[in-house]
């Protein structure tokens, strides 16, 4: 398999798990939890962010690490979890920017696929040529 193609399917990975995590993110951006809670049922979401790396070779390698600050504290003196002063933790996500990032990643994805493209009519080009 040519670099081409194995540079753009590391790309294509790489736009799914972005587009994975965001969606992840989206679903669980409502989910508050008590302050101070880090693990378990009464913990909020901490949402989590990709990092794109050059791995071996050149290709894209995604990582996950969590967002920082994951959590800030909102308002919501009736919820079950409210602290003594009404407050929850309540995830970092901002639903515009989750958005905005899978739309970035769907380009990705769509642009990895033409190159693809691109590159298998060069291959039927040059095997035009040399018959």
């Amino acid at each position: 398999m040519t670099s081409v193609i194995t540079s753009a399917l590391a790309g294509m990975q790489a736009a799914q798990k972005k587009v994975t995590v965001g969606a992840g993110n989206i679903a669980n951006m409502q989910t508050v939890g008590k302050p101070g809670e880090t693990t378990g049922p009464e913990a909020a979401y901490r949402p989590v962010d990709t990092v794109q790396i050059s791995g071996p070779g050149g290709a894209p390698e995604t990582r996950f690490q969590e967002r920082d600050p994951a959590t800030s504290l909102s308002y919501q003196p009736s919820h079950p979890y409210a602290s003594d002063e009404g407050y929850v933790e309540s995830p970092n996500v901002d639903l515009a920017t989750e958005l905005v990032n899978n739309k970035m990643a769907q380009h990705a994805y769509e642009a990895n696929i033409k190159s693809i493209v691109a590159w298998d009519e060069m291959q039927a080009t040059l095997l035009d040529i040399k018959s």
